[in-house]
């Protein structure tokens, strides 16, 4: 297979800190360069990742060794510059969310289809060994039928939030955090149409963007979800099951360093607890693995546009519920 040539677009902390060192890694990816409006970040990083580096995003749209460009840029200007690398024929990952508008999604899908070119939004724990555990224990005859799942996902404040508390680039706790959620509900039972019971999205004193919500779901085969997100909260990243013959939980689910090892709480019908021990790995890395094994097949690239469509279709029935709830004073 040929070495395929990566940008990164955007070199804040989680830039730097996660996706170059795990890019770096991929033998089958060749890092060119990295894009900011920041010079001197621009020029730290080229000469730390042996690459070029580029401050004018036109001139890494036109750069012939740049197959792909990998978004990380704040999730309000997703949408233009995802935009703006699918019609200079590249292939577009993207930091989740991969928009706050239902409607810039499906665009993005459709123009993405249209050049031929693959578009990812970026859950990397979708693709790590915990995920996978999760994702058997919930098909295995031996667990029985799943009746609900608990998921939440809340932090402190940041010391430095940067665009989380900035509305214009759709920042908040419902994009930040609780797009995390949902994806991981989706994801575990996928083709599985849901209906959206609940909805709320609050917003504390002296901010300007959402704090916390949450959701209650319910899947045809009768599976109800709550999910709970939040800023401004103690630390909490786990997810919960509870099945006719046991319950099962497991912590950081989402976020978490390259070597943690993820254990897993399992709970018998009568309630005798054991725990089990997972095994550790670098997420983004699997996760790039799986981009790669993807950008060949048109029938994975379509899996994922009816993943992402899915995704936004239930954030936007989210948004749209609790705006309702609000106007109608209920």
């Amino acid at each position: 297979m040929k070495s395929l040539g990566i940008a990164v677009w955007g070199l804040g902390n989680h830039a730097y800190n996660r996706i170059l060192p795990a890019l770096s890694s991929i033998k089958d990816l060749s890092l060119v360069g990295v894009c900011s409006r920041t010079e001197k970040k621009v020029l730290e990083c080229a000469a730390y990742w042996k690459c070029k580096g580029w401050t004018n995003y036109e001139d890494m749209l036109n750069d012939p060794s740049v197959d792909i460009v990998y978004l990380a840029t704040p999730i309000g200007v997703h949408f233009n510059l995802a935009v703006q690398i699918l019609e200079s024929g590249k292939h577009v990952w993207c930091e989740k969310p991969l928009t706050c508008n239902y409607k810039n999604t499906i665009t993005l899908i459709n123009l993405a289809k249209k050049n031929k070119r693959m578009l990812a939004e970026s859950f990397m724990y979708l693709y790590h060994p915990q995920f996978t555990k999760l994702k058997n224990l919930v098909n295995d005859i031996k667990f029985g039928d799943i009746h609900s799942i608990i998921c939440r996902f809340g932090m402190p404040t940041l010391k430095e939030p940067g665009f989380r508390h900035n509305p214009k680039l759709c920042g908040g706790a419902l994009w930040d955090v609780g797009s995390y959620t949902v994806s991981a509900v989706l994801a575990l039972f996928p083709n599985q149409h849901v209906e959206l019971l609940f909805s709320e999205i609050s917003k504390k004193n002296n901010f300007k963007v959402d704090t916390d919500g949450r959701a209650l779901l319910r899947f045809r085969n009768g599976v109800t979800v709550y999910l709970e997100w939040g800023i401004g909260v103690a630390y909490k990243n786990e997810i919960d099951l509870w099945s006719e013959k046991g319950s099962f939980f497991t912590d950081k689910i989402f976020s978490k360093p390259g070597n943690y090892q993820p254990y897993y709480r399992t709970r018998d019908e009568n309630g005798k607890e054991s725990i089990e021990y997972g095994e550790n790995c670098e997420q983004f890395e699997q996760m790039f693995y799986h981009y790669l094994s993807t950008i060949n097949s048109s029938l994975k690239i379509e899996e994922e546009y009816v993943s992402i469509k899915e995704r936004a279709r239930v954030m936007n029935e989210i948004i749209k519920y609790d705006t309702l709830k609000k106007i109608l004073k209920i």
